[in-house]
C-alpha cells in the first residue's frame, strides 16, 4: 500500500502567525478582516477530540482485491476484531489507536501490519491537512514572515520558511482557493472547498497535487469530510480519503467526546 504524501501540510506548521505588523497595508487589513469569516474552533476553546471509527472492512477488502470477499474470511474476521479510534490535538496532529482483541495468524501478520501502517498513514495525512484550516493557521494573521499583495481583486499571501515557500491565493469574497507550497524536497498544490455554515466557512474538501520530490510523478490526493456538533462544536462525522490509482478510504467517526479550554466555558 504506498503511504500518503503528508509532509505538504507538515510544511505549513512553519507559518503560525506570531505578531500582526506595526503598520498594514489595505491588502493585509482585508486579509485580517478575513479571519472572521472562517469556522476556527479553536478560538472558541477547542482542544481536542477523540472518537471511535468505523470502518466497511467488507467493503474495503473487496475493492483491494477485486473480487468479492465472504463473510467467514479469516482476514476478515480479524480485521472486524480490532477496535479503531483517533484523538486530535487540533493545534497539532492526529492520531490513530489501534487496538487488537485477538492476534493475527503468522500468515496474516503481514498483511494485517500493511492494513495498518495504511490506515495510520492515511489518518496522519487527513488531520494534517486539515488541521490548519480549523486552527487558523490557513488565513493567517500578517507578519514580518508574510508579504500580502492585491492582484486585481484577488489577495496574495506569500510567506517564506527557510527553503519553503507558500503562496495562497484568496478571490473578491475573501474565500481562499489555493494554497502552493514549494521547497527542494517537494511541489505540492491544495485546492480547498468550503460549505457556508452558521459558525462560519467550513472546509469541505481538500485536493491536492503533490510531487515529492519536486521532479517526481505528481500523486493526487483527494480528502473530504462531514460533520456533526458536538457540545457546540462542529467535528468530522465521516471522512473520504481518495489516492487516485492506489485506494480509497471511507472513515464513519463514533461516540465522539471533546476537549476544551477555559474560553469555551459558557458556550451553549
Amino acid at each position: 500500500m504506498r503511504p500518503l504524501i503528508c509532509t505538504t501540510f507538515a510544511a505549513l506548521a512553519c507559518f503560525l502567525p506570531v505578531a500582526a505588523s506595526a503598520q498594514q497595508n489595505p491588502a493585509e487589513q482585508h486579509l485580517l478582516s478575513a479571519r472572521a469569516l472562517y469556522y476556527t474552533p479553536t478560538s472558541d476553546g477547542l482542544k481536542s477530540f477523540h472518537c471511535g471509527i468505523a470502518v466497511d472492512w467488507k467493503d474495503l477488502l473487496t475493492r483491494f482485491s477485486g473480487k468479492p470477499i465472504p463473510d467467514d474470511n479469516p482476514f476478515l474476521l480479524y480485521l472486524n476484531s480490532v477496535h479503531l479510534s483517533v484523538t486530535d490535538e487540533l493545534s497539532g496532529k492526529g492520531t490513530l489507536e489501534w487496538t487488537e482483541t485477538t492476534s493475527p495468524s503468522e500468515t496474516l501478520a503481514g498483511p494485517a501490519g500493511k492494513i495498518h501502517g495504511g490506515m495510520e498513514q492515511t489518518i496522519n495525512g487527513f488531520f494534517q491537512a486539515w488541521n490548519p484550516f480549523m486552527n487558523g493557521d490557513m488565513v493567517p494573521i500578517p507578519d514580518d514572515s508574510t508579504k500580502v499583495t492585491a492582484l486585481g481583486d484577488n489577495i496574495n499571501l506569500h510567506a517564506t520558511s527557510g527553503s519553503t515557500n507558500v503562496d495562497e491565493v484568496f478571490d473578491k469574497n475573501l474565500l481562499l482557493t489555493s494554497v502552493h507550497v514549494v521547497n527542494p524536497d517537494m511541489d505540492s498544490t491544495i485546492h480547498p472547498t468550503y460549505t457556508d455554515s452558521p459558525d462560519g466557512r467550513i472546509v469541505s474538501s481538500l485536493a491536492s497535487t503533490t510531487s515529492q520530490p519536486p521532479t517526481a510523478p505528481p500523486l493526487d490526493v483527494t480528502m473530504s469530510a462531514a460533520y456533526t456538533k458536538i457540545s457546540s462544536f462542529q467535528i468530522p462525522a465521516t471522512v473520504h480519503v481518495d489516492v487516485k490509482n492506489v485506494a480509497a478510504f471511507v472513515f464513519r467517526f463514533t461516540a465522539c467526546t471533546v476537549k476544551t479550554s477555559a474560553l469555551a466555558a459558557g458556550k451553549p
